[in-house]
């Protein structure tokens, strides 16, 4: 009896896997240029008073100068934010963003904000405090 569940527990296993569906990573792109989940080190919604939410972005050091590069070079054009190829926000870029941190407004619901936060980082966002 012993060999017979040593045998089915790695196929019991096997068939969960196999059932649990496979998310591609989210083809993110700031103005054209590609941006991997790995380069963006925290995603969250951002509530806002009117009831609706924006999306803030921390970029990863080398990530962050490239979106300064792209934001340099684009000034006085609309800056298109992409995921998986669906425009989210497009907007007038005033100066380059060269701090690494960008807020995406629009006209998102909360959970809707939670939920592209999530797809464009691939993880949750971090905590606000470290005493959690």
């Amino acid at each position: 009896m012993r060999k017979a569940f040593a045998v089915l527990l790695p196929l019991a296993a096997f068939a969960l896997a196999a059932a649990a569906p496979v998310v591609a990573p989210a083809a993110f792109t700031i103005g054209g240029e590609p941006f991997a989940q790995a380069d963006i080190l925290d995603a969250r919604a951002m509530p806002d008073v009117d009831g609706s939410a924006a999306i803030m972005l921390t970029f990863s050091p080398a990530a962050a100068k490239r979106l300064a590069r792209v934001t340099a070079t684009g000034i006085g054009k609309p800056l298109p934010v992409a995921l998986d190829g669906k425009v989210l926000v497009a907007p007038m870029i005033e100066a380059p963003i060269d701090g690494g941190v960008i807020e995406m407004a629009g006209h998102f619901a909360l959970p809707e904000a939670e939920a592209l936060a999530k797809r464009i980082s691939g993880k949750d966002p971090l905590p606000d405090s470290l005493d959690q």
